[in-house]
């Protein structure tokens, strides 16, 4: 462990680059629209040249013992050949593959984000009390929700089978708020064991 290599390298931080170089240009009254690509580059290869610079520069002045003629960038042209070689290889191998998923997407950047990047904001949200009327007997049942507007998709509301106050209701139906007229609901949601439902007839 006495003589391992310290490999000094660098990471090009592309979407935190791009964020500090359109801030400097907004300064200036232009957009990357503006400039095109080919001038944007030009850009961030100068920014990087100054603010990576002062990283390396850093580095040395705590005494690092890196072996500096063997530094790294993330963006010099071995290392994006060679992972450009690995994922293609991996793709190949049917070990990586394009799927739908979520992702954090940046409206302002046009582009997903990783979680690292993601500022989290707490607000307070309120809690909403549906009523919704069992058709067989004219009482309404409360539902508590944080998403009122998902109310137009219901498909079924679920009691517990061993509560005695809803025993009785096992087996009816329940009226969409905000709607008249009703009719059967053709399709249901499988529930587990431990609870009944009741069908929802869906106002048309």
């Amino acid at each position: 462990g006495y003589s391992a290599l310290w490999l000094p390298g660098t990471d090009h931080a592309s979407i935190a680059t791009e964020a500090k170089i359109v801030e400097a240009m907004r300064k200036e009254g232009i957009t990357k629209e503006d400039i095109g690509r080919e001038e944007f580059l030009k850009r961030a290869w100068e920014w990087k040249k100054v603010y990576g610079g002062r990283i390396t520069s850093q580095l040395k002045k705590l005494g690092s013992s890196c072996d500096w003629e063997r530094e790294r960038f993330t963006m010099d042209e071995g290392c994006s050949k060679a992972v450009k070689e690995v994922f293609v290889r991996l793709y190949n191998d049917g070990k990586i593959y394009r799927g739908n998923r979520m992702v954090n997407w940046c409206p302002h950047c046009c582009t997903s984000i990783s979680d690292a990047e993601v500022e989290y904001k707490e607000q307070n949200g309120h809690f909403w009390h549906l009523l919704y009327q069992v058709k067989e007997t004219g009482e309404y049942l409360e539902i508590a929700t944080t998403r009122p507007e998902t109310m137009l998709g219901d498909t079924a509301v679920a009691v517990n089978k061993d509560d005695e106050r809803y025993k009785h209701l096992h087996g009816c139906h329940v009226i969409l708020p905000l709607l008249n007229t009703t009719r059967r609901a053709e399709t249901g949601r499988f529930l587990p064991n431990s609870w009944a439902f009741l069908r929802t007839s869906l106002a048309m």
